[in-house]
């Protein structure tokens, strides 16, 4: 697949870029400056391209079959562009007719009972709150497309630094924990699993999320 990637230098981002290049992928990563990239993104095709810059950002990811984004904002950075930079990557998608988009989601916005999502709970980290309702409004952005296939994919409630274990569970719409009520997944582990969405496309215009 020809892959184009946002947010490749982050913690979450360097992982899918390294499983999509062990599985043969040709990748592209959108990033602000080619100088001292990760490790991960060695055999990756850098490109320059401001999100903000539709025409740039459309350029760099013509001839794609899928654009993902593991976008985040850097410390400072205002909560809000979560959901703005989703509008921006979907909108740049459909001018260079890139057919699909696959964000980084947030875990807030996975359901919990019907109709209840995990953000609106009452023991919600306060903490999380301003990023796990940019992100809702990032997912409500997405729900609106009807002309792209979008998948927004949440990672478990906690993700991390761990070992690869090669096991996880993938599951749409709801939240997902182990048999203690533990959320959770590794770095590598989710790395692993959102480029197997990539390849696999099994969940098109929808949440899901994985963890162990």
């Amino acid at each position: 697949m020809k892959i184009a990637l946002v947010g490749a230098t982050g913690n979450i981002g360097r992982q899918i870029a390294r499983h999509a290049l062990a599985h043969g992928h040709q990748l592209t990563v959108i990033v602000r400056s080619a100088q001292n990239l990760p490790s991960e993104l060695t055999g990756a095709h850098p490109v320059i391209a401001a999100l903000d810059d539709r025409d740039a950002l459309a350029a760099a990811i013509a001839g794609h079959d899928v654009l993902a984004s593991a976008y985040g904002p850097r410390p400072g950075d205002d909560i809000g562009q979560i959901a703005t930079v989703a509008g921006q990557l979907v909108a740049a998608a459909r001018q260079a007719q890139v057919p699909r988009v696959v964000v980084v989601g947030g875990a807030g916005s996975l359901e919990v009972a019907p109709g209840v999502q995990l953000v609106d709970t009452p023991g919600f980290p306060e903490a999380y709150k301003p990023y796990a309702l940019a992100a809702r409004e990032a997912l409500k952005q997405l729900q609106a497309v009807e002309d792209i296939d979008w998948t927004f994919f949440s990672p478990a409630a906690e993700i991390g630094p761990g070992d690869e274990r090669g096991q996880y569970r993938v599951q749409a719409k709801t939240f997902l924990a182990d048999a203690e009520g533990h959320s959770r997944i590794s770095y590598a582990d989710y790395g692993a699993a959102f480029v197997a969405e990539l390849e696999a496309g099994k969940y098109p215009k929808q949440i899901i999320t994985a963890a162990y």
